[in-house]
């Protein structure tokens, strides 16, 4: 991070960070602003002890991205299942009418007197 091209070392981003949390706590723990900032803090102090620019903002449209594409994943997922389900209920219909015939087959076998 950069600003009028001087480096912003992180002891100078520790040092904000303590300055805003201040600010913050001094409005109350049940302000606007102290409520919208829970959590963010610590990601802040993480994201300065690992190099990392983690935002919660856009994790969680991430996250809500995520839960769209599952979602459509799991509508899809169920109108496969439905559709095997009624595969087999019809193959289970075609089995009892293949097991009918083979039934009438052998009772005109036997008539007949053969053996089955």
């Amino acid at each position: 991070m950069c600003t009028d091209n001087m480096e912003i070392t992180k002891n100078q981003e520790r040092e904000a960070l303590q300055q805003i949390k201040a600010l913050v706590a001094d409005l109350g723990p049940d302000s606007y602003i102290a409520t919208a900032f829970r959590g963010v803090f610590d990601i802040a102090e993480e994201n300065i002890d690992n190099d990392f620019s983690g935002n919660p903002v856009d994790h969680a449209q991430e996250l809500g991205e995520q839960l769209a594409q599952r979602t459509v994943q799991v509508g899809q997922l169920t109108e496969e299942r439905d559709a095997y389900k009624a595969r087999a209920e019809a193959a289970e219909v075609q089995l009892i009418a293949l097991k009918a015939k083979l039934y009438d087959y052998m009772a005109a076998l036997d008539e007949r007197g053969n053996q089955p």
